[in-house]
């Protein structure tokens, strides 16, 4: 028993280091999003549809790895409370 919980520690361990780098990835693509909407609204000009499309496109980007970051964390957190109980059962 003590293997398997030792075994989920470890791979909750390796999940949250992804949820970290989809986490960074995500803060990048959200200042991108950020950089282009305020540049955008600096000009004074009304937006042109390209810029638009374009603010649209990187928004939805933006949504996909925050989901995947949020996923993550979360997988990460069961796995860690599988292995205190699969520790608590066993000991």
């Amino acid at each position: 028993m003590r293997t398997d919980a030792e075994r989920l520690r470890q791979d909750g361990h390796r999940i949250e280091k992804w949820s970290i780098g989809w986490l960074l990835l995500s803060l990048a693509v959200w200042a991108w999003f950020g950089y282009r909407f305020f540049v955008d609204k600096d000009r004074g000009l009304p937006p042109r549809a390209e810029d638009v499309r374009a603010l649209v496109g990187i928004l939805a980007l933006a949504v996909i790895p925050t989901l995947i970051a949020t996923a993550t964390v979360v997988y990460a957190q069961v796995l860690f409370r599988l292995a205190r109980r699969t520790e608590a059962d066993g000991g």
